[in-house]
């Protein structure tokens, strides 16, 4: 099973996390979203569209909040327990220990898709580690994309962290089904 993460419940976070689940919903696997939809007609739009592409949402919380709290997410993954790969788009920083902690005692594969504050693209060249998920992916997504392009290269990543290849194998096995060449300095 994929859990597919986000702060928010809209914005380009919310976004972009309903597009990897969508893709990877498309390719068969068993998606669950960890959020929050708000409890008014645009929350049960939220659950109605999840839910007409195959995407579980028993773990999104309907609350008036803006973001996902740490310890929703740790009950969530613990509800979850079949989980193989975890996607967090634009975490708060407090979203990093449960996930990283779930990964470790289930073997989940922990993908992070960091974003500015803002929303925008936290810009790095240079790859980076989290000390508090230090087995983790971090990705930064594309200022711009169109058409989904990167969205489609996470769902690939994490259909294949559920499907039990290890990190490295994985990411090696996306990118060379993409024709991505990697970059070096």
């Amino acid at each position: 099973m994929i859990v597919v993460g986000f702060l928010g419940a809209a914005g380009d976070p919310g976004k972009l996390a309903l597009e990897i689940a969508r893709r990877a919903a498309g390719t068969g696997a068993r998606v669950e979203m960890v959020g929050v939809a708000t409890p008014d007609p645009a929350g049960d739009a939220r659950l109605l569209e999840l839910a007409a592409v195959g995407i579980g949402h028993a773990t999104v919380v309907r609350s008036a909040a803006n973001g996902l709290e740490s310890a929703d997410l740790d009950l969530a993954l613990r509800y979850l327990p079949e989980v193989r790969a975890i996607v967090l788009v634009a975490p708060d920083s407090s979203l990093i220990a449960p996930a990283a902690a779930a990964s470790g005692w289930s073997g989940a594969g922990l993908v992070i898709i960091a974003t500015g504050s803002d929303g925008s693209a936290a810009a790095s060249a240079e790859p980076r580690v989290i000390d508090a998920a230090p087995q983790a992916i971090l990705l930064d997504p594309p200022r711009i994309d169109r058409d989904g392009t990167f969205a489609g290269l996470v769902a690939a990543l994490a259909t294949r962290l559920d499907a039990g290849d290890d990190p490295t194998t994985a990411w090696q096995s996306t990118v060379s089904a993409l024709a991505v060449d990697p970059v070096s300095r």
